[in-house]
């Protein structure tokens, strides 16, 4: 068979002879289709031939009708592909396999030639463009990253993780791991106590909101939950489309020691011999598995191939997103939420990771009895509520001026006791109660710690 080459005359990375095996196992086993039909995609092959023979055997797959060299020709006849010594070529292809023992390994090869071809392709047209000064370095890169995301996508397997069979089979061993944890989180631990009593962790797969009125202090909220994840050596990725790395590394040692925000962010320390404390902290936290990106405005398509990467690169548990109303598109907001909303509930289902997303709220809440929140004050509430398994909205009461002694009614219905002066009310948890999470916030400290504790959770 001849061999395509490209422009250059240089032979694009392809794999003819696996091309030639996969598709004569499939001639001689139809059913090794079942093995490969979400991971082998026609766009995968090489030589247009074997495109067009994948391609009738895919169509004849899916109308469950049997696969040889005689059914699979005669619907290269209907498609109009059937080629002189077409017949003689199905003949040959099966004669280049012995069996469908490895097929799932040489499909894996085909995808990385691919892969390889599409890089190319994209890199070319990238080339090209980069000297048209007519397009602009955003545009091009724009450009770059959502047909590199198309790629990402393509050979994204569709295929289910497990089997009904199966799922209904693994669901004793499931009831006897959380019957014997004791106690233990089965997710990544979110930081403070009584959130993993509630939630027994942020759980793998779930898309979590986080919503709350200004000042609330939401990214302290879910940076206790990254620190948490990190010093458990589960690896922590984060878009920031609000806050710089040095902000949120800041706020950081800010959880993890009892120093002043105002200390680190603006005054610096009244005592020399506070650096010591505080380049103990710094040296137990450099190392730290915490993987941010700080670029402001990114879409979607770029959130998502960048997602995969640091899934591929650092094998991250746990992804935040500050926050979701900050994604560039050429849409209306409205739109663009509800995009982001289902893409961060699918990439937390292919990725087998939890999301947190942050999410700004509307003005409509300071008209609501003490200014409570409920998910319907997330901004465009019900794209983000139809995509997400839980949302908690963090509510401070004394915030907007209500002291316990004053509004003691307020603070029973929100169960605070003790010291908590802060709650996560839960309006909605897909898999799990709802209700209110009592913790308490140092404010000079910017910080959520359990009640009646200083800082549990600090290296200090």
């Amino acid at each position: 068979m001849n061999v395509i080459e490209n422009k250059t005359g240089i032979v694009p990375p392809q794999a003819i002879e696996l091309e030639q095996t996969v598709l004569g196992a499939l001639l001689i086993d139809g059913k090794a289709m079942e093995l490969v039909v979400d991971h082998l995609k026609t766009e995968l092959f090489y030589l247009p031939e074997h495109k067009s023979i994948y391609k009738a055997i895919k169509q004849l797959f899916d109308v469950n009708y049997p696969i040889d060299i005689q059914t699979v020709a005669e619907q290269l006849k209907k498609l109009g592909e059937l080629k002189e010594k077409g017949v003689m070529l199905l003949i040959e292809l099966t004669q280049k396999v012995a069996s469908t023992a490895h097929i799932l390994a040489h499909v894996g090869i085909l995808v990385e030639k691919y892969v390889k071809r599409k890089i190319i392709e994209i890199a070319n047209e990238t080339l090209k463009r980069a000297y048209d000064n007519e397009v602009s370095p955003t545009d091009l890169l724009e450009s770059l990253g959502s047909s590199l995301s198309l790629v990402d996508d393509s050979i994204s397997s569709d295929s289910s993780s497990e089997t009904w069979k199966e799922a209904i089979e693994n669901i004793p061993a499931h009831v006897e791991r959380l019957t014997n944890n004791n106690g233990e989180v089965t997710g990544v631990p979110t930081g403070l106590t009584p959130l993993d009593n509630h939630f027994s962790g942020w759980q793998p797969q779930d898309f979590i909101v986080i919503g709350a009125d200004s000042g609330m202090g939401k990214t302290a909220f879910v940076m206790c939950s990254m620190l948490a994840c990190a010093k458990a050596d589960l690896p922590v990725g984060m878009f920031s489309m609000e806050m710089s790395v040095k902000q949120l590394a800041i706020r950081g040692v800010a959880v993890e020691s009892n120093f002043h925000m105002n200390q680190l962010m603006r005054k610096g320390f009244e005592k020399l011999e506070y650096f010591d404390s505080l380049y103990t902290v710094v040296d137990k936290m450099k190392d730290l598995p915490m993987h941010i990106d700080d670029k402001p405005a990114l879409t979607v398509a770029e959130m998502k191939r960048k997602a995969r990467s640091l899934k591929r690169k650092h094998g991250i548990k746990l992804l935040v997103i500050d926050f979701i109303q900050m994604f560039s598109g050429d849409k209306e907001l409205r739109i663009n939420v509800g995009e982001a909303a289902r893409e961060c509930k699918n990439l937390a289902k292919e990725l087998d990771i939890a999301v947190i997303a942050l999410s700004q709220i509307s003005r409509e809440v300071r008209k609501s009895k003490y200014h409570l929140p409920k998910k319907y004050h997330l901004k465009e509430a019900s794209a983000i509520e139809e995509a997400a398994d839980v949302i908690g909205m963090l509510y401070r009461p004394d915030y907007y001026g209500y002291d316990r002694d004053s509004y003691a009614d307020l603070y029973d219905e929100l169960g605070l006791i003790g010291d908590e002066n802060a709650a996560l009310i839960v309006e909605k948890n897909r898999n799990g109660s709802l209700g209110n999470v009592g913790l308490r916030y140092i404010e000079d400290k910017t910080k959520y710690v359990d009640g009646f504790s200083t800082n549990e959770q600090s290296f200090l």
